[in-house]
């Protein structure tokens, strides 16, 4: 059965969607082509040529096409989409899980239930009704409406919703000719050359064979490719002859190792002449490095020429790791069939110079839990599923990091067996206590065994406060926990504590595992000061890195109202001094600091790939040469597309010789043209200035409309809703604003609004500046203009929907008929706007399948959602053209 606390509560009603004549129908159209139709007619009790009947009647299409992904990749979408109108029994039924599957994603799945309010209202079984001929004459005007704002929403889109996952399936698409002439002096990488590479080495055959594969597919060239003794590789030529590569000796491009302890993993060297080429590295994914940098001239170039020249680049950043943009979150090692990195995801993200990725992690799901054998079932199917994750993306010299936010946190029910490991409880759960020894021996013979079964893994990085419930102090407002047994600690103590037994076991067993220490939600709400960080940095083991947000405390000052800068934003350029003060006291300890960033996007807009803010990226990744990190974890779980963002941000990984343009006027020469790229740098300061007047806090970012965008529906009377974590926003103005008063919040959207739409009347002028002739580059400027459209769509929206609350507020204020009248006008001109907005965005989402995703949300809305907003704003003005003046 499901877990007790999800229980569907009875003294809460669920949110009323007059917009629809009946429930029924509400059911059909937000699950139509979500999932299979003979599902849809069996919970609602009927055939499935009424639920055809209801559909056809609506102006949906029918018959509908069925996409599988959705119960696979969108389950969250469909789960939020029905939480108002489907009980328990049947949303079961839709999905076609048990309790047990619904009451693990609610718990673990990032945060699903708090993401839909920490509650579930009542809800009565939905089954076919007949209509009555009053609600057939609405269904009518829903019909009229469709035709007339969405006449080609029956007809095949041009993209379908996941239609993402293509592009990272590998394909062997023949390669493309080519025509440049060569400058003076470049070299063509033609077929006279034979890669040589260091026998005996784990994967630098891999590389060498892979970049010759790539060689050809891209330019119809093929290399040749020899191995070489270790010690010969510095002589890469005579030993290739003398190996039998040929009787004259061939152009060579040589692979070699030479260890340097003064330089970072990965740093190598580059040198390109008319008959040799020399890659020296560190190591083995040093070389892949240059390998990779030697596609990138040649891509840059639209040619297989490379300029003579000595390059060297000597690793600034030695870890750079990402999450998965489309990994499922909850369980992604059980189903092979949902990997969260196939080949051509590592491929990109390897050329992107990333190193790391990585996932979530139970480690009761990974190793044996004796007290509790029923969680651990199917452990040894995730284990394998790890362990050839790891392998894959090795040989792309990326490496595999778990999240470890552990002990996890048990049922109250649990502590019946055990009661002595029973720690701090809240509601229903209480943490293991790690101040139990048998606690700490669980953890730390549990982590020992997760590095013995996976030797290769990588690496860990820990939360130790807050996220979820895990030791006594983690979610303990004020420091202030009922365990008794941790009540006479602090909780720096207990959370160095728990990353010492994490981290000695880890390294027990693999020496060179890296055990980032994350300092997230190490805040004074849970009890913590500078002091007390610095102690806990002091009490960490040797060889631990130290983690930080980097905007983490950051400062702000946004339309005149002070705050300050809780997880991490883009807008607000970091670091801060409080992480800076962090890094400094880990590098005094000897340990190293990483920064946790966001490159790509933030909750202050996730429902895009990236945000095209290039001055302040820029501007953080100056500020983090200077800073002292030597790690960067480029995102949470949004933030992981293989964006231009992150093309970009690559440039800062190395130390190396930068040409007299730099930063984002190289970028967007290379991948626009000099004329293009050039109106393309002036479009993306515009929007940097825009965004930057973003009203940031963490409650905005949280609450407010952004994320939605034109898909939250209006309401012309209060619905009384909280606003909930990057779920619904509903009307809940107070929670969205935060600490920002009504009116400067209304006028701060306005601004980020009106800025980032001159940005795209200014991006709309590169476009026949672009080489139509050049594939690549008409991609990469509708890719970025698609991006920038839809990013307009929710800012606006954001402004347009403040307003529209404010106002509608002042309806049942005012006594005056004259301004009664003048506040539904401006009412009527919002809706006007809104419903234009939603079919702006309706065009994007049609043509884009990125826009709306997220890989912890996974679709924030559907299409049919853009197009329920538009039948909902008909109805909303509908209700205010019927309102009166109130009486008195």
């Amino acid at each position: 059965m499901l877990y007790p606390g999800y229980a569907e509560n009875k003294d809460v009603e669920p949110l009323s969607l007059p917009h629809f004549p009946t429930v029924q129908q509400t059911v059909v159209w937000r699950n139509w082509e979500l999932v299979p139709l003979d599902r849809l007619a069996k919970i609602l009790r009927t055939t499935e040529e009424n639920v055809l009947t209801l559909a056809r009647d609506m102006g949906l299409r029918v018959p509908p096409r069925i996409d599988e992904q959705w119960l696979i990749r969108g389950y969250i979408t469909i789960i939020r989409t029905n939480w108002h109108i489907l009980p328990y029994n049947q949303l079961l039924e839709l999905l076609g899980w048990s309790p047990d599957m619904l009451a693990y994603a609610l718990k673990e799945d990032d945060f699903l239930w708090v993401k839909l309010g920490n509650v579930k209202p009542a809800v009565e079984p939905v089954v076919y009704i007949p209509l009555t001929r009053e609600e057939e004459l609405r269904t009518r005007e829903i019909r009229e409406t469709i035709d007339a704002h969405f006449p080609i929403s029956r007809d095949e889109s041009p993209v379908k919703p996941f239609d993402f996952l293509n592009n990272f399936t590998c394909n062997n698409e023949s390669a493309e000719p080519w025509a440049v002439s060569a400058n003076p002096d470049e070299v063509l990488l033609s077929h006279e050359w034979t890669i040589v590479y260091p026998e005996g080495r784990e994967r630098v055959e891999t590389f060498a064979r892979r970049f010759v594969a790539e060689h050809e597919a891209v330019w119809g060239i093929r290399l040749s490719a020899s191995p070489i003794l270790d010690s010969d590789a510095q002589d890469g030529e005579n030993t290739a002859v003398q190996r039998g590569i040929g009787e004259v000796p061939q152009r060579i491009l040589s692979l070699s190792i030479k260890p340097d302890s003064a330089l970072l993993s990965e740093s190598h060297r580059i040198r390109v002449s008319a008959e040799r080429i020399d890659i020296q590295a560190v190591d083995e994914v040093g070389l892949l490095r240059g390998l990779n940098w030697l596609q990138k001239k040649m891509e840059e170039r639209n040619a297989p020429y490379l300029e003579p020249k000595s390059t060297v680049r000597n690793t600034r950043f030695d870890l750079r790791y990402v999450y998965s943009y489309f990994a499922v979150y909850g369980d992604p090692l059980l189903d092979a069939d949902i990997d969260p990195y196939p080949e051509e995801m590592l491929s990109q993200l390897s050329k992107l110079g990333i190193n790391g990725v990585w996932l979530q992690a139970l480690l009761y799901k990974l190793v044996p839990f004796e007290r509790a054998p029923e969680l651990s079932v199917d452990w040894e199917k995730r284990i394998e599923g790890l362990k050839r994750l790891v392998d894959r993306a090795a040989d792309y010299g990326i490496g595999i990091y778990l999240y470890y936010n552990e002990p996890r946190a048990m049922p109250l029910s649990f502590f019946e067996k055990v009661p002595d490991w029973k720690g701090h409880a809240a509601l229903e759960d209480a943490s293991l206590c790690t101040t139990h020894p048998e606690v700490q021996d669980y953890l730390r013979t549990g982590t020992a065994r997760l590095f013995t079964e996976v030797p290769k893994l990588a690496g860990l990085f820990t939360i130790t406060m807050s996220e979820n419930l895990t030791n006594c102090f983690s979610r303990a407002g004020g420091g202030n926990t009922n365990c008794p047994r941790c009540a006479s600690r602090s909780p720096h103590e207990v959370a160095s504590e728990v990353n010492r037994i994490i981290a000695e076991a880890a390294h027990s067993v693999a020496p060179n595992a890296r055990i980032l220490c994350w300092t997230w939600g190490w805040t004074q709400w849970l009890g913590w000061s500078p002091e007390t960080i610095d102690e806990a940095i002091d009490l960490l083991p040797d060889r631990v890195s130290v983690m930080s947000n980097s905007e983490e405390g950051l400062i702000t000052n946004i339309g005149g109202v002070e705050g300050h800068v809780v997880d991490y934003s883009i807008s607000q350029v970091g670091p801060s001094e409080k992480s800076l003060r962090i890094w400094s006291k880990a590098r005094q300890r000897g340990l190293s600091a990483v920064a946790k960033v966001q490159f790509n996007i933030t909750w202050e807009c996730a429902s895009v790939p990236y945000l095209p803010t290039m001055d302040l990226l820029e501007r953080h990744l100056n500020n983090l040469q200077k800073s002292g990190v030597s790690g960067l974890m480029l995102s949470w779980t949004l933030g992981g597309y293989p964006s231009l963002n992150l093309e970009f941000a690559s440039q800062y990984y190395w130390d190396t010789e930068q040409s007299s343009v730099k930063g984002p006027e190289l970028v967007a020469g290379n991948v626009f043209g000099a004329e293009a790229g050039a109106v393309v740098r002036e479009a993306w300061s515009a929007f940097s200035y825009a965004f930057g007047q973003f009203p940031f806090h963490i409650g905005v970012a949280y609450t407010a409309p952004q994320n939605i965008g034109p898909a939250n529906l209006l309401y012309d009377k209060p619905t009384g809703r909280a606003a909930t974590m990057v779920g619904i926003p509903y009307d809940d103005l107070k929670s969205w604003r935060s600490i920002y008063p009504e009116e400067i919040f209304e006028v701060q959207f306005q601004k980020v609004a009106d800025g980032w739409k001159r940005g795209i009347s200014i991006l709309q002028e590169a476009e026949p500046l672009i080489d139509c002739s050049d594939s690549r580059k008409k991609a990469a400027f509708f890719d970025l203009l698609h991006v920038a459209k839809a990013a307009y769509c929710h800012f606006k929206t954001s402004h347009l929907q403040t307003k529209f609350i404010r106002l509608r507020d002042k309806l049942d204020t005012t006594a005056d008929e004259p301004q009664f009248q003048a506040i539904k006008a401006q009412l009527y001109v919002i809706i006007e706007e809104e419903i234009e907005l939603a079919k702006e965005l309706y065009d994007i989402v049609r043509n884009d399948s990125r826009i709306g995703f997220e890989a912890s949300n996974h679709y924030f809305y559907t299409a049919q959602d853009l197009m329920e907003k538009v039948i909902n704003c008909m109805h909303v003005r509908q209700r205010l053209e019927e309102r009166k003046l109130p009486l008195g």
